[in-house]
């Protein structure tokens, strides 16, 4: 008998759009049946007005056959949607990958594990200036200390800016800053990958240690000299955590 190709979703972070993921698609098996899609005002995905996470999980779900449960890698900002979706839609999700993602992005009293004093809101300015120019220095902070890695960054650059600056800028991080997943992540059943880089400060590996205390079935791993966007920076060693955990 033979075994279906593996159904794979991944939704990618704040500002960016799904060909962030080009160089991870191809270390994993080609046979696996892989979509991108670029969230609401990201990308070549038009703008919906205000970014809804809750009604872009539901348009993400609709996307996936009930006969056939799909494997979530969520970025960051993807990684707060694909909990929504794991949530929301238990029986459309099989297993779940979070990369440099949260419950919540902001501090609170009785959550010291969000930013105080998140910068993003900075980004927004320069990405309306020259989108291209600071997306190749957001890049670079990435890659900071996995150099050799460069020539990648440089190879998806012009991909991830031809669409020009995302339009949901303003409200996907207003999105993102409001919620919090917190109150239903003890009801998300289904395993979890929880991937982090040690030097991180836009999702601080402390986030994935509050995930990974708060899920049902979660296991973290933490990637040394990593920073927002393991998956690119530090690719193989990734792929050695991403691979056996969806192939099985």
């Amino acid at each position: 008998m033979s075994i279906p190709a593996k159904n794979i979703m991944m939704i990618h972070g704040w500002a960016a759009n799904g060909r962030v993921f080009d160089p991870l698609r191809e270390s994993l098996p080609e046979n696996w049946r892989i979509r991108t899609p670029d969230l609401p005002g990201h990308g070549a995905s038009p703008d919906n007005g205000a970014f809804d996470i809750t009604a872009t999980a539901d348009a993400l779900a609709a996307e996936i056959d009930d006969g056939e449960p799909a494997d979530l890698l969520g970025w960051s900002l993807g990684g707060l949607v694909a909990l929504h979706l794991a949530h929301r839609h238990p029986q459309k999700v099989r297993k779940l990958c979070l990369t440099a993602s949260f419950a919540k992005f902001l501090a609170a009293p009785d959550y010291p594990e969000g930013l105080s004093n998140p910068a993003l809101g900075k980004m927004i300015t320069l990405f309306r200036q020259d989108y291209q120019k600071y997306m190749r220095q957001f890049l670079e902070l990435q890659f900071l200390y996995a150099k050799e890695a460069r020539p990648l960054m440089h190879a998806i650059l012009p991909d991830i800016v031809k669409h020009g600056t995302p339009a949901a800028l303003e409200t996907a991080l207003a999105a993102l800053s409001a919620a919090d997943a917190r109150p239903f992540l003890p009801d998300i059943r289904q395993p979890v990958l929880l991937v982090y880089g040690d030097k991180d400060t836009i999702t601080p590996p402390r986030m994935g240690d509050y995930l990974a205390r708060q899920l049902p079935d979660a296991a973290l791993h933490i990637i040394p000299q990593a920073a927002h966007a393991p998956f690119l920076s530090h690719r193989a060693q990734f792929s050695a955590l991403l691979h056996p955990f969806f192939a099985s």
